[in-house]
């Protein structure tokens, strides 16, 4: 079975089709667990988390424990005769979902990411870029929007979107190290109007502008993130926006492979226009609370259908 979290919580059968979870309730108590799948989650968590506003009362615990008995048919028809169930299991104090992590989207994402940030340090951009964009295609909508508010909920919230903004600022990365800058900065430009406080999605769109001969925007646009944090935050820029201009200005060869994409043929137009759309879309969907890239499927996926001349 699939188990999905990034995006509606959800479970597919091995043969692709979507299980039924029950009613919204029963969704967030198999949601909850799949957060922290392999561990054991308190009976009072849990309760916490799906009914915030609820002391732990005999009803809550009662309605937990039918949840988690519809669940367990749900995810192993025929087991409650024996009472073994191996997925959702009993523990002493609470409920453990036991899943392989190739078999969960944030566990898959964890995996994927690792490997592409490893291809990237030994090396192998396109490799790592491929890695890191099948980890960005795992998020399918924006993560526990069903639950309701609370500080578990929120933590685990901004803990995904900030893997979610990571993983798309590693593949821009290794995007850069392959020369496809001229291609990424639409995109990049309006992430980082998103986000202007980033300064690593700042460093990066300043040297895909760079990359597009762009040298003067890219150094007006470090200028203006040097402003910005000192009107707002009172801080000096970080460091490695101060070597990224330094590098910039002495044309410093590394910051440009030897080979660059360019933006010319109708293939190319017609990918760039494609992504744009795309992209448009889902900035458009972005969630005011969290800042998520809701739908992330396709981001920056395009350059790899230019052709390097």
């Amino acid at each position: 079975m699939d188990f999905r979290l990034l995006g509606e919580t959800a479970v597919l059968a091995a043969d692709g089709t979507s299980l039924d979870l029950g009613p919204r309730t029963q969704r967030m108590v198999l949601g909850a667990l799949m957060l922290r799948a392999d561990r054991t989650i308190d009976i009072e968590q849990l309760i916490d988390v799906i009914w915030p506003e609820t002391a732990n009362s005999r009803v809550a615990v009662r309605g937990l424990h039918v949840y988690v008995s519809k669940l367990r048919r749900i995810l192993e028809p025929g087991t409650e005769r024996r009472g073994d169930y191996k997925i959702l299991a009993r523990r002493p104090r609470g409920y453990r979902l036991t899943v392989r992590q190739e078999s969960l989207d944030i566990g898959r994402v964890r995996i994927l990411a690792q490997e592409g940030r490893r291809l990237f340090a030994a090396g192998h951009s396109a490799q790592a870029s491929a890695e890191l964009r099948k980890a960005l295609a795992e998020w399918r909508g924006e993560p526990l929007a069903d639950f309701p508010d609370g500080p578990w909920i929120r933590d685990e919230v901004h803990y995904l979107a900030e893997l979610h903004r990571g993983l798309i600022e590693d593949a821009a990365e290794a995007d850069l190290a392959q020369g496809f800058g001229p291609v990424l900065v639409p995109e990049l430009g309006r992430l980082l109007a998103a986000f202007p406080y980033r300064e690593r999605l700042r460093l990066l769109t300043a040297h895909a502008l760079y990359q597009a001969g762009r040298q003067a925007d890219a150094l007006s646009l470090i200028a203006e993130g040097r402003r910005q944090m000192a009107e707002v935050f009172g801080l000096d820029p970080d460091p490695r926006i101060r070597l990224m201009e330094d590098r910039i200005l002495r044309h410093d060869s590394s910051l440009t492979p030897r080979q660059v994409v360019r933006l010319h043929g109708n293939s190319c137009a017609r990918a760039r226009r494609q992504a744009t759309t795309g992209l448009t879309t889902k900035m458009s969907a972005t969630s005011p609370q969290t800042g998520t890239l809701p739908t992330p499927k396709g981001l920056l996926s395009y350059v790899t259908t230019c052709s390097i001349p």
